[in-house]
């Protein structure tokens, strides 16, 4: 935190971490960063038509206002792309798990999954997140989401920067695992100096040599939440329980402490059918776990907010 300094927010991210700013955010008609809750709750990828509506069903019963669902997502490896495979419901085989999928079958893929989730979002009144890869499907997905997500890879993406700060969506920009504040804010800079001033932040952990989970090598960063609120007042935070522990089991806790801690929202994976996910089966929460957090999370929020 002690790295952001009088210097910098004089020079460098003045705009940023403007004190007497008022940042208005608006995911559809979801206002993002309000004094209500934003809760963005879905499965890490939209795997068919029926998840999607399941998931839409469950999250917006429970409360959530907006639905969120990966298609393009950026692995760590080549292989084993979504959006390579049929739909989870098609009853067809599963294609080849090693092959690259060309770009052209990605971006069919994911416009048909994009019009699920559109579709299930408008029958269920949830608002639309999903996270953009390539710059160039930004006109494509703005008919189907009502704010983009950032991924932790792409926050430093200029290509991203320049598309996006001409988009009339709101944005969700996520801090990298290894990156600070300073240079999270830098990227917001690069937003606002665009003249695009309504995003959001997404705090998903940060970089640590162990953790208490050996699948994990990151820890929520608590601590960012009243940096943020002391440094960048008029930029929303919001966290993401379940990349930062990647364990279903601490997913509720952290969220309670995230709401604790000042968060206005949660990006949080939710699935009909958790341990049978395409992608990260480990963190997502099945929907009666889902719906019990909601109930635990209204309750801490209405003490301190």
């Amino acid at each position: 935190m002690k790295d952001i300094t009088q210097a910098d927010q004089e020079n460098n991210i003045p705009l940023s971490t403007a004190k007497n700013y008022q940042r208005k955010i608006m995911a559809g008609n979801v206002p993002v960063g309000g004094k209500d809750l934003t809760i963005m709750a879905g499965p890490c990828t939209v795997e068919s038509k029926t998840q999607i509506f399941e998931a839409a069903k469950a999250v917006s019963e429970a409360g959530a206002k907006m639905i969120r669902g990966g298609v393009y997502k950026p692995l760590t490896f080549p292989y084993g792309d979504p959006l390579g495979q049929p739909d989870a419901d098609s009853g067809l085989p599963a294609n080849e798990r090693m092959r690259v999928v060309p770009r052209s079958e990605q971006d069919q893929a994911a416009e048909k999954r994009l019009g699920y989730m559109k579709e299930a979002a408008e029958k269920y009144g949830l608002a639309v997140i999903s996270e953009i890869m390539y710059a160039d499907t930004m006109d494509m997905m703005s008919k189907y989401v009502d704010m983009f997500q950032v991924g932790y890879r792409h926050m430093f993406n200029m290509d991203l920067v320049e598309a996006l700060a001409t988009s009339d969506k709101p944005i969700l920009l996520k801090r990298h695992y290894g990156e600070s504040l300073r240079s999270l804010l830098g990227v917001c800079e690069h937003f606002d100096a665009r003249g695009k001033h309504d995003y959001a932040i997404c705090e998903r952990g940060v970089t640590v040599p162990h953790t208490h989970n050996v699948n994990s090598r990151a820890i929520l960063d608590i601590q960012a939440i009243p940096a943020m609120a002391e440094y960048a007042p008029s930029v929303p935070v919001i966290i993401d329980p379940s990349h930062a522990t990647f364990k279903r089991s601490y997913v509720a806790a952290m969220s309670r402490a995230a709401i604790a801690a000042g968060a206005h929202g949660l990006l949080i994976e939710v699935h009909p059918d958790p341990e049978n996910a395409w992608i990260d089966p480990l963190q997502a929460l099945g929907f009666s776990d889902f719906e019990k957090l909601m109930r635990e999370i209204e309750a801490i929020a209405k003490i301190i907010r």
